[in-house]
């Protein structure tokens, strides 16, 4: 539990709330669209982009079947090995480590792949948790900074 992202909304950048249908149909788009930034990614950076996806599935310490599908999705398309897939069944299993979770280490250029890929894995179950809301409220919001 203590490797779950669960900041207060305290931080929140606007208070914008965040859709679920506009969610899922990102999901869509975000993965269609973001494709010519995937050639900008280096593996570590695409793995990276994994790591934080499947903390943000967590931060209603329950991950959905649909959000497994999300993320499966997700790596087939970042087309990840068999080692790091490994590593991505393992996130899925237990949280990833805050320690490794630092947004501002996320290069500017991928910042918005980024949004877009936790924006879509959040509102791929139909139901954003206000903790999934506060938490990517507060990752916008650092990524701002």
């Amino acid at each position: 539990m203590n490797n779950v992202i669960r900041l207060s909304s305290a931080f929140a950048a606007d208070g914008a709330e965040l859709d679920s249908s506009r969610a899922v149909s990102l999901d869509r788009a975000a993965l269609r669209n973001g494709e010519p930034m995937l050639d900008q990614l280096d593996r570590r950076d695409r793995l990276r982009l994994v790591q934080f996806v499947c903390s943000f599935a967590w931060a209603d310490l329950e991950i959905q079947p649909e959000e497994r599908v999300f993320i499966a999705r997700l790596i087939r398309r970042l087309e990840l090995g068999d080692e790091e897939d490994l590593q991505v069944q393992q996130w899925l299993d237990r949280p990833p480590s805050l320690d490794d979770l630092d947004p501002t280490s996320i290069p500017a250029a991928h910042r918005r792949f980024f949004v877009e890929a936790i924006e879509g894995l959040i509102g791929a179950d139909g139901d954003v948790a206000d903790e999934e809301r506060e938490s990517f409220d507060i990752f916008k919001q650092l990524l701002s900074d």
